[in-house]
């Protein structure tokens, strides 16, 4: 390059030495470029622009005015360059050895303008006008985007961003809180279709759109919870207590309750009205005299282990001991599956119905509302992409009992009192990992002691004198919440294993009926049709199978069963009836045949050694 701009620098400068003086004078006394000089009075400043035969561009200005920088790369570039009106700088530059685009880059987009080349012409503007151009010149469409996964209102919020300021958009598919509707409100259209999105815009903004929901709606993670609650109340008694009664001058034959001499005595005459449902009549000995000693600290009416009673002459004595335990433990182990971020609910217990009343000046109402007892357990998931999973918790387990109370108008009414141990909290684990709830524990003790006063303080002796009842009750509950990730492989084999479960179930379940039963003789039937099955023993499964369906006809997995081995089995399979294919063979033996045609057509190979008699053939 170096060498041909020197070859034509020597040939410029030879024409120049071969040139008339009077031509050079001239060109010597005229200025090489100038430009105008602005409207403000100042001075423009001398500039340079050369264009060599290869289309290399100097440019060397001084504040000049970019218009005219312009025309003189025109003039010399042999371009035609056409400006906006809005264009109007003023350019200082010295560039060396670039192209024609380069050069007008570099002076353009330092200003704040562009161009745009459309066949010979160069159009210089502003950038706003030639983004108004780009858009004017660009076509609008309308695309639909249907969604699996993600809501119409939420895809609209993301797809806003990169809509131009004519692009619209419009969706649908928005659904109704909850999924009880009542009889009055179906759901009507908006629940017949999917979630859609309409964007009309340009075509590179819905390419745009296209791949950001293409990342957006994808199918949510599940997580599935398995909760294992064991709630155990273990209740304790513990009693011992001795009761006697002394009675002078009268025999206990005469008491309805040996027990309580001194109470019949105080109670006084009306022996004769006693009954078993109202015995506190009294008693009155025949002399009119009486005493009675009775001690009842010992609590021997009450429940007991052991009870021991002596009645001789005008004494009785009862003894009780009582040591008595109970462990109740409750367990339950729901397992359900819910979406990220989704709320998810399971009860295993009872729903206790009472009446609620509303009462005002002029009317009472009275509604049944419900309370939910037993194990409860309400969570939701948060999946982390480390695979952690944030959980929100509320297990509890409760009962429930019904108390009466006085209602508004003094009416009697029911009110369930809720006896609850809960669990709220937030809390991260792994993937499969184990978390154990506790704590929740509660133990109640109650000593109760009974005795006469003095005597049941005596050494030894004094235990006739008292009683003793303790009371221990112990209250313990744990949860053990396990979250997974579920992935469609698990899903799958879950499925399997229900089915298996159920069908076990089902089986287990026809096994106690008895032997004539409709459903047991198919259901063996269906076991010993599997097992051939399994074997490869096509032949013996379809005669179980056929002797099920003979049974019980209403089978879809015989059906279905029977169809299959019939399609691996093809043609080999005895499909039609042995009595068809007699009646075949008969029928085209009677047949007259055709000129050039045998008397026999294609025999049956099981019927072709001999004919058979109809009569004789069962099917």
């Amino acid at each position: 390059m170096d060498n041909f701009r020197h070859a034509a620098l020597a040939a410029l400068a030879a024409g120049l030495l071969a040139a008339p003086p009077s031509t050079l004078a001239q060109d010597a006394a005229a200025p090489m470029k100038t430009q105008a000089a602005p409207s403000g009075g100042i001075a423009p400043s001398a500039g340079e622009v050369d264009v060599d035969d290869f289309g290399t561009v100097d440019i060397s200005v001084q504040d000049t005015d970019l218009a005219q920088v312009l025309q003189m790369l025109s003039l010399q570039s042999r371009k035609n360059i056409i400006t906006s009106k809005r264009v109007s700088a003023r350019v200082t530059a010295n560039l060396y050895d670039v192209t024609f685009q380069e050069a007008l880059d570099a002076i353009l987009h330092v200003n704040g303008y562009g161009y745009l080349e459309q066949g010979n012409f160069v159009y210089v503007y502003t950038l706003e006008e030639i983004d108004e151009l780009e858009k004017n010149a660009m076509q609008r469409e309308s695309r639909r985007y249907v969604l699996e996964y993600l809501s119409a209102a939420d895809a609209a919020e993301f797809v806003k961003p990169l809509l131009s300021e004519k692009g619209k958009i419009s969706f649908l598919g928005a659904v109704e809180k909850g999924f009880k509707p009542d009889d009055t409100e179906a759901g009507e259209d908006s629940w017949a279709y999917g979630a859609m999105l309409v964007v009309n815009d340009y075509v590179d903004n819905l390419e745009s759109i296209s791949k950001l929901l293409g990342e957006l709606d994808t199918p949510p993670t599940q997580v599935v919870v398995e909760a294992t609650v064991v709630s155990t109340v273990v209740n304790e008694d513990n009693a011992f207590g001795v009761d006697f009664s002394l009675v002078f001058n009268s025999e206990f034959t005469n008491y309805f309750n040996p027990l309580a001499p001194v109470n019949n005595l105080l109670q006084g005459n009306n022996t004769a009205g006693a009954t078993p449902t109202n015995p506190e009549q009294g008693f009155v000995p025949a002399n009119n005299e009486a005493e009675a000693i009775t001690s009842t600290v010992g609590g021997t009416t009450g429940p007991g282990g052991l009870k021991v009673g002596v009645i001789q002459g005008d004494v009785a004595v009862f003894l009780r001991v009582l040591d008595e335990v109970s462990d109740t433990t409750v367990l339950a182990r729901p397992r359900v599956m819910a979406l990220n971020r989704q709320r998810a609910q399971v009860l295993v217990g009872e729903r206790i119905a009472y009446l609620s009343t509303t009462q005002t000046e002029t009317s009472t109402t009275q509604t049944v509302q419900f309370l939910d007892t037993g194990i409860r357990l309400i969570f939701r998931p948060f999946i982390s992409s480390d695979g952690s999973i944030r959980m929100e918790l509320y297990p509890s387990v409760s009962e429930a009992k019904l108390r009466s109370s006085t209602g508004v108008r003094g009416f009697g009414q029911e009110i369930p009192d809720e006896r609850t141990s809960e669990i709220t909290t937030n809390v991260r684990m792994r993937d499969g990992q184990t978390l154990v709830l506790g704590g929740l524990f509660q133990e109640d003790t109650s000593i109760s002691r009974k005795q006469v006063p003095w005597l049941g303080d005596i050494p030894i002796l004094g235990a006739a004198f008292s009683g003793q009842a303790d009371k221990i009750v112990r209250r313990e509950i744990m949860f053990l919440i396990t979250p997974t990730i579920v992935h469609d492989h698990l899903v799958e084999a879950w499925s399997k294993e229900a089915q298996e479960f159920v069908d076990a179930v089902r089986v287990g379940a026809r096994a106690g009926l008895l032997p004539f039963s409709r459903e047991l003789m198919s259901s063996n039937q269906n076991q010993d049709a599997y097992a051939a099955y399994e074997k490869g023993d096509y032949e013996t499964a379809l005669f179980h199978i056929n002797s099920s369906l003979r049974i019980n006809p209403n089978q879809p997995e015989m059906i279905k069963l029977r169809n299959e081995i019939t399609a691996k089995q093809g043609s080999d399979l005895p499909i039609r009836s042995m009595l068809d294919r007699i009646l075949d063979v008969e029928v085209a033996r009677g047949q007259e045949p055709a000129p050039g045609q045998s008397a026999m057509p294609d025999e049956d190979p099981l019927l072709a050694a001999e004919p058979v008699d109809p009569g004789s053939v069962r099917e």
